[in-house]
């Protein structure tokens, strides 16, 4: 049984992490939460049957051999010094997206990473999510011809009020928090594209974006487009959609909430219709892998940090054509 011990208890440590250990331990898997830090105390509240802190200095001193590793839920802009710290205390680490707030960070992780012998795994769920990996199936065997285009969209509405999500230095502003999740998608369907092209306003976010269109060029005039917004009020559906159109046929997922479908169309109008398939239980594979990473000694080869500092890589460069009204970016 691996140990774990997670820090930042706000919203995606309560909810999406927090019910993945627990279903694994139901099913009496090979995790178990033993340890919870956060800052501020109301959050611990309520708690029972963990060790608790509000010190990570702490926690890390006094969980020496006690905890396999650590799930880091902090806010992004402290991804890098919290890794680095728990890495040198000898703890594995699961960090939550983004991976870091700069691409110098990230490569400070990855360092410390070798440096250390920990593993470092950063959490970007999609890579998880059966229908995703059917897509980035289809890209791979050439089953349905080569790519022609893409298509990403990711709407919705910031509920956190927490100050630092709409402090684009801290946050990196919706590209670096929520449209982060496609960007990397792309990264890891289609690799690293040759350039691309931005445009994004800004709404409620001090020096960053709320809203983006963004074109990613590839070889042979292969191009992906992503669009992203979190100031749409009102928006029921949270919409979330991939479209990636070959030369034999299409593919097109929509988990939006109450319109969701998933198909498979070839040029001859063959449907194979997959909606039943869906299922978005990407927090509990993620872990379950981590932790049969650390147990048998494995790289972490779904994502590897190398891979996943590239999604933040090009995220900069968007964010640079961005605030060059849409120039084009060589990556």
């Amino acid at each position: 049984m691996l140990r774990v011990g997670l820090i930042g208890f706000g919203i995606i440590a309560k909810g999406s992490h927090m019910s993945a250990y627990r279903r694994i331990l139901e099913e009496n898997g090979p995790v178990i939460v033993e340890a919870i830090c956060d800052a501020d105390p109301s959050r611990l509240e309520g708690l029972e049957g963990y060790r608790l802190y509000t010190s990570v200095d702490e926690m890390l001193e006094k969980e020496q051999g006690k905890l396999d590793f650590v799930d880091i839920c902090a806010p992004c802009f402290m991804h890098e010094e919290l890794s680095v710290k728990a890495m040198k205390a000898g703890f594995h680490v699961l960090c939550e997206k983004p991976m870091a707030r700069s691409v110098e960070e990230c490569q400070r992780m990855i360092n410390t990473s070798k440096q250390t012998g920990k593993l470092l795994m950063n959490g970007v769920c999609n890579r998880f999510f059966g229908a995703a990996q059917y897509i980035r199936g289809l890209v791979q065997s050439g089953e349905l011809g080569a790519v022609r285009n893409a298509d990403f969209s990711r709407i919705g509405f910031l509920s956190s009020k927490a100050g630092w999500v709409r402090n684009g230095k801290l946050s990196g502003g919706a590209m670096l928090d929520l449209h982060i999740h496609d960007v990397d998608m792309i990264n890891w369907m289609f690799g690293v594209p040759k350039s691309v092209s931005a445009v994004a306003k800004s709404f409620i976010t001090q020096d960053g974006y709320d809203s983006m269109s963004v074109n990613y060029m590839y070889e042979d005039n292969m191009f992906v487009h992503a669009y992203c917004d979190w100031v749409t009020p009102q928006n029921k559906y949270n919409t979330r959609t991939i479209a990636v159109y070959f030369e034999k046929g299409y593919v097109y997922l929509d988990r939006s909430k109450g319109r969701e479908v998933f198909v498979k169309v070839t040029n001859d109008g063959e449907i194979t219709d997959m909606t039943a398939q869906i299922k978005f239980d990407v927090f509990y594979r993620e872990i379950l892998y981590f932790a049969d990473c650390i147990a048998n000694g494995k790289p972490v080869s779904e994502c590897l940090p190398e891979d996943i500092m590239n999604s933040v890589r090009i995220i900069m460069a968007e964010m640079e054509s961005a605030d060059k009204r849409g120039q084009v970016v060589d990556l």
